[in-house]
């Protein structure tokens, strides 16, 4: 059995210019990893993800008042699961539409599209899955 914990005092800031968003990795590729230095990558991570040789990634995020993810695009849909908070997103670029999601929202961000999320004063929690891509349509 596995098992991964991923409460906001194991959290740790999201790469990148991000201001205000952290994120615990549940669940992670393992092809996508350097198993040289896992031992690195726990003591980086606060913890080891849960490895599975599957191309899809599982995260917990957390947004501070005032937070935001940079606007850009995924290659594969992803998930996103509100368990705590309010904020916003947008998909689709500057233009795109807005919406304002709560607790208990769940949010597609089709693949190739860009997307966006932020907070105003209060912090949101997410669980975001990423990918794999859709399977193609039947004939």
């Amino acid at each position: 059995m596995q098992v991964r914990r991923f409460s906001a005092d194991l959290k740790t800031k999201i790469p990148g210019g991000h201001p205000g968003l952290y994120g615990v990795p549940i669940q992670l590729d393992r092809t996508q990893l350097d198993t040289q230095n896992m031992e690195e990558l726990a003591q980086r991570l606060n913890g080891l993800p849960i490895l599975l040789n599957r191309p899809m990634l599982v995260v917990a995020m957390y947004l501070e008042p005032h937070g935001s993810m940079d606007e850009h695009p995924a290659e594969e849909p992803i998930l996103f699961l509100v368990t705590r908070g309010r904020g916003f997103v947008r998909i689709g670029g500057p233009t795109g539409e807005t919406q304002s999601i709560i607790a208990g929202d769940a949010v597609l961000w089709p693949a190739g599209l860009d997307h966006k999320i932020w907070t105003e004063d209060e912090p949101l929690e997410a669980i975001l899955i990423h990918g794999p891509a859709e399977r193609e349509a039947a004939p």
